[in-house]
């Protein structure tokens, strides 16, 4: 209210000392200096007024500066008589050409600031664009954005909520952290946009009951600086909406001699609840997405699971159940090499299941983060001339030809990590290969790595199924005409896991042998670590 009545007052003063320099200055000019008509100088404090404080001051100011003239300067002096006709007509052109100059002064100042309120006010959309934009929800923009808010729409307190009704919501942003939401009974509420296109500020009061006892309930926890801080504070109330639902507000203080929002403040908070909105429901249909995606994904996984594993586990128990079933009917007489034989296939199929297992716990492990290599020096043939002497009766590899350099640098690696690598690649192998043979070869590829390759003279594998070979549960489409198991995806998804635990890589492509060549890369020594031991 004070700063209300102290712009009339000041337009006024400064009309009056304006008008009253410039009777000064034009009976200088007109006595001293010898001037016969002066009047025009009373123009300066028009077109001052009409500049600092709008149209109508002007022209208040153009007519005490038409009366003014008149009674000091025109014949008979110091009264408001006119007897010469030419001194009316001088006169009333002074008033009109006043009138319109300080009109024409007010709407250019008018224009300018208008021009510069929208270059201000395109920057603080845009910054609240830009917030809104860069963060990665709305909940990290709302901080942000709350404080942008306070400082460009001139409120001393904005906080953001989040919830279907306004007693309900819960606060997510604020500028002035640790301050609670204050109660209030009456607020101003920015309803929807009027019909000249501007939003509008509807004034509302909430007595109900149940806002009654929050409001209590707040008092007693509030301190009595806090009570009357609100007191003298107007509240203001921005919905944020999704289409038609609610599901937030901006709300907003203002001190209580402080003027109302004009329209560049309001559409600000309007602008910013609208973004607003718009980010909380792309975050909800980002979310949305992110389930569908993840529900899809799992069911895929799952599907791909269970046809691979049970495609792998009928075959192997159906062996066994048939061996066993020979050697148990009483009215089947086997032999004594039947029976071992029975019982190696029942060891064999076994041996299967078992390897089926633990590539499935492996793979489990290594999706879960729970692989934790023991990393020591090892000689690379060391590691894989066992597992080549234990597999190849199991397998049927036949000849295995390893061709592993002694100078190599020792690796360092985990050797129940490279069993199980060797291992899975040899059984891959064994399943290509069909008795065309199968190589084992290391070289040294840098100063830091060894690349140790197994290869197989196989069909191979088409080119485009290279890049998805080591993807879990994938299996090469088969050939027309191929009878070669197409095994269960597991196997390489394992190798590569292992591999990158130990800090090293897995690779496929083309051998020369005509199949496949998977080639792991496991680090060595460095140079350093020897001579920092010595």
């Amino acid at each position: 209210m004070i700063t209300r009545l102290r712009r009339p007052f000041g337009t006024i003063f400064v009309a009056v000392v304006g008008l009253a320099l410039t009777t000064m200055l034009t009976a200088f000019l007109e006595s001293a200096v010898g001037v016969p008509d002066a009047s025009i100088v009373y123009l300066l404090p028009v077109v001052a007024v009409g500049m600092a404080y709008g149209s109508w001051p002007a022209v208040g100011t153009a007519l005490g500066s038409f009366l003014i003239y008149d009674f000091f300067f025109v014949q008979p002096l110091y009264t408001f008589s006119i007897t010469a006709p030419e001194e009316w007509l001088d006169l009333l052109l002074f008033l009109v050409v006043a009138i319109a100059i300080g009109r024409l002064s007010a709407l250019q100042m008018q224009r300018r600031k208008e021009a510069e309120l929208r270059t201000t006010e395109s920057q603080a959309m845009f910054g609240m664009s830009r917030e809104i934009a860069t963060a990665g929800t709305a909940l990290e923009a709302a901080p942000r954005l709350a404080e942008r808010l306070a400082r460009q729409a001139q409120m001393s307190r904005v906080w953001i909520g989040l919830g279907a009704m306004a007693g309900d919501e819960r606060i997510v942003a604020s500028n002035v952290p640790g301050q609670p939401r204050p109660s209030v009974a009456s607020r101003w509420l920015l309803h929807a946009t009027s019909a000249e296109g501007q939003p509008n500020w509807v004034r509302i009061h909430d007595q109900g009951a149940g806002r009654a006892r929050e409001r209590a309930a707040q008092g007693r926890e509030r301190s009595a600086h806090q009570r009357e801080r609100e007191e003298m504070e107007t509240m203001f109330r921005v919905p944020i909406l999704a289409g038609t639902e609610t599901i937030g507000s901006i709300w907003a203080a203002r001190a209580v001699g402080d003027p109302f929002p004009g329209r560049s403040h309001t559409r600000l908070l309007a602008a910013a609840a609208d973004q607003l909105g718009q980010s909380v429901v792309r975050d909800r249909l980002a979310a949305e997405a992110t389930e569908a995606e993840v529900a899809r994904q799992s069911d895929a996984l799952k599907s791909a699971l269970l046809d691979s594993v049970s495609h792998d586990l009928r075959t192997p128990l159906a062996a066994i159940r048939a061996a066993a079933g020979n050697l148990m009917d009483p009215d089947v007489t086997l032999s004594h090499d039947e029976a071992r034989a029975a019982a190696r296939s029942i060891d064999l199929e076994a041996l299967r299941l078992s390897r089926l297992v633990r590539n499935m716990l492996d793979l489990s492990r290594i999706e879960g983060g729970a692989l934790h290599p023991s990393l020591e020096l090892y000689d690379l043939a060391d590691l894989v001339a066992p597992v080549v002497e234990r597999l190849t009766p199991t397998l049927g590899l036949g000849a295995v030809e390893v061709a592993i350099d002694d100078a190599l640098p020792p690796v360092r690696v985990d050797a129940l990590f490279v069993d199980q690598i060797v291992t899975n690649l040899l059984e891959n192998a064994a399943r290509h290969a069909s008795g065309r043979g199968i190589r084992i070869s290391a070289v040294a590829v840098a100063s830091d790595a060894v690349e140790l390759v197994v290869e197989d003279g196989g069909a191979g594998v088409p080119v485009a199924a290279l890049p998805r070979i080591f993807d879990r549960f994938y299996r090469v489409p088969r050939r027309q005409g191929s009878r070669e198991g197409g095994g269960s995806g597991v196997g390489l998804a394992v190798v590569r896991g292992l591999a990158e635990a130990m800090g090293g890589y897995a690779d496929a492509r083309p051998s020369k042998l005509g199949g496949l060549a998977v080639e792991v890369r496991l680090p060595v020594e460095s140079e350093a670590e020897p001579a920092a031991e010595s």
